[in-house]
């Protein structure tokens, strides 16, 4: 009789997780179709489908549709699901709930180099700016690791000092070449986050490394949420914790690193996302990765937008909004708390 009732609830909750998947699915869809069909410009879906069915003939605004605000569209897309995947796998790997990208150094380092690089070899194009941002991004990560390596395995708290005071010498060192060779004002945008100017050819680069990042960082579900029993248990059964790591961090460093290169630094959404999912389907990272990367894609989407129309024709940097939004979501998720641990 109880086990009937078992199956019952848990065949109950897997329905209900499907539903979820396939809702989060549509509205990302109508949210991809909504940013392509808004703008300064004017435009609708019939213009975007006329624009793809005969491109050799397409209007003007067609082409707007078309170069401008789809590659856009599908940045916000992937970059919002990468970082809002890779923030849940860095709290999941290093069992800390205010874990995210940043926690690594990855914005800190692609900032630096990209500020370097723009002292050292100027001009230089956008897709030399998106290798040298990943480039940093992968320098930040090894050393914040190296110098959070305990005796034969990591230790979160070592790791987090480690990223905190990496990101912040990185930071210093940016802003410092940055007002002294007067690039502020090249800087600024791509420090604070923005998807302007996102060409196809950036998105052909960039999604491939995204793609295959947060496919295999789906298949870690399982063993993320056994680490969350703690390391001694994990490895009681059969989890090799340094392995599962050092997979973890590899695919935070490729979908962070990748976005950060193509979008600039967009902070909170892979802070915000975990801990909203995991309010609505529990703690298995199984669930809470999925959930993530189509809430932080449909998140991402929408502000792209908000951000465009705000003070149009005026461009709003992506990712102060994304702060400006996260932080009160982020002050009320610890409220609900009451002062519990996180």
């Amino acid at each position: 009789m109880w086990s009937k009732k078992q199956d019952r609830t848990r065949r109950g909750k897997k329905t209900a997780y499907v539903c979820l998947i396939i809702c989060l699915t549509f509205a990302l869809l109508l949210s991809i179709l909504f940013s392509v069909s808004v703008g300064v410009a004017g435009g609708n879906l019939k213009i975007l489908f006329h624009t793809l069915a005969s491109r050799d003939h397409s209007s003007e605004l067609g082409r707007i549709i078309l170069e401008m605000r789809m590659p856009r569209a599908l940045a916000a897309c992937f970059t919002g699901a990468a970082f809002a995947l890779s923030g849940a796998v860095m709290q999941g790997v290093t069992r800390n709930p205010l874990a995210d990208a940043g926690l690594l150094g990855i914005n800190a380092g692609a900032g630096f180099l990209v500020a370097l690089s723009a002292v050292a070899f100027p001009p230089i194009p956008a897709v030399g700016t998106m290798f040298l941002a990943f480039t940093g991004a992968a320098g930040a990560v090894i050393l914040v690791y190296s110098i959070g390596m305990g005796k034969h395995k990591t230790g979160s708290i070592r790791l987090i000092l480690a990223g905190s005071a990496v990101s912040a010498l990185l930071t210093a060192l940016s802003q410092g070449i940055s007002l002294t060779f007067g690039l502020s004002k090249e800087l600024s945008f791509w420090t604070a986050g923005s998807l302007s100017g996102i060409t196809w050819s950036q998105l052909v680069i960039a999604v491939p490394w995204i793609a295959a990042a947060g496919t295999a960082s789906l298949f870690l579900g399982e063993r993320i949420s056994m680490l969350a029993l703690g390391e001694a248990s994990a490895a009681g059964l059969g989890i090799n914790v340094l392995l599962v790591k050092l997979l973890g961090i590899g695919t935070v460093l490729i979908m962070a690193g990748a976005s950060v290169s193509l979008g600039g630094g967009i902070s909170f959404l892979g802070l915000i996302v975990p801990h909203s999912v995991r309010l609505i389907v529990g703690a298995d990272y199984r669930r809470i990765l999925p959930v993530s990367a189509l809430m932080g894609a449909i998140l991402l989407v929408l502000a792209d937008v908000a951000a465009r129309m705000l003070y149009a024709p005026f461009d709003t940097p992506v990712g102060a909004l994304v702060s400006a939004i996260g932080v009160p979501i982020f002050m009320g998720l610890t409220w609900q708390k009451k002062g519990a641990a996180l």
